[in-house]
């Protein structure tokens, strides 16, 4: 069995990124093709928190809660020194807290030269324009991915019930309030469903929305509601896909399983609360 230097310098020389990360998301340990990835030295690195602002495993905070412990999970996301790279996220042991962090470089995309065909185009300015009632810009909209991401407020159902309608309207104003403020010029927002709030966003990979999403939760942790004395504490589930229309369908049918994930999501928040 080789030592951690020589185990180290073997991923260094294929520039695979290792890194361990204790329960507190922390670095407790990664070699040089791991720093660089982050655009720092692996000395600096150690003690770093693995989900911080332009790591490699930013995006992975949207994910955290639903892990399978069991299993490995892997996601892109785009490195500070450019192109797109592969993070794998696997516990060392059963019933361990520290976590192996695997980066290895991806398949840099052309984002830009990508483009929905105008039969798809016309499909989601369509699908906007049933929601909104707004025509929108279908030049934008045609710039390939399109990301999907759903929102909704994990607590709303228990403040209906005990506050009444019009507390949980203002409840969903505030984070609709929020996510406008975040959002970008591009995307495209409204709501959807029964307290739901529906973002496409163009030009944006999956890891994309998902950083669009952590963005909005950090910047609306409390509510304030009249009825109560002091903030409240909110919580916001997210849910992102990347629309294939070769895959998914028409975007009526992503959205609606997008829809459908993220209600199932909200279901387990409330039945572990």
């Amino acid at each position: 069995m080789p030592d951690q230097r020589t185990l180290c310098a073997a991923l260094d020389a294929v520039d695979l990124g290792m890194a361990l990360v204790g329960p507190d998301h922390r670095v407790e340990y990664c070699n040089a093709a791991y720093g660089e990835y982050l655009g720092l030295a692996p000395d600096s690195v150690a003690g770093t928190s693995v989900f911080g602002a332009g790591c490699p495993c930013e995006s992975l905070a949207v994910y955290e809660s639903d892990w399978d412990r069991s299993e490995m999970i892997a996601v892109s996301g785009e490195a500070p020194i450019g192109g797109v790279v592969e993070v794998i996220v696997r516990l060392v042991a059963p019933g361990s807290d520290t976590r192996l962090v695997v980066v290895r470089k991806g398949m840099v995309r052309t984002i830009s030269a990508r483009r929905l065909t105008p039969e798809v185009v016309e499909d989601v300015a369509q699908f906007v324009n049933d929601l909104t009632g707004h025509p929108v810009d279908e030049g934008a909209l045609g710039v390939a991915p399109l990301s999907v991401l759903l929102l909704a407020l994990a607590d709303l159902e228990s403040l209906r019930n005990r506050y009444g309608e019009e507390v949980a309207e203002d409840a969903l104003r505030q984070v609709a309030q929020a996510l406008v403020l975040q959002k970008r010029k591009a995307d495209i927002t409204c709501r959807y469903g029964d307290g739901q709030f529906l973002v496409l966003a163009p030009d944006t990979p999956r890891y994309g929305a998902a950083i669009l999403a952590e963005r909005i939760r950090q910047s609306l942790t409390t509510l304030d509601l009249e009825v109560i004395d002091g903030p409240v504490p909110v919580t916001l589930l997210a849910y992102t896909a990347e629309y294939r229309p070769s895959m998914d369908g028409t975007i009526r049918q992503a959205v609606e399983k997008a829809s459908a994930m993220l209600s199932q999501r909200a279901a387990r928040h409330s039945s572990n609360v």
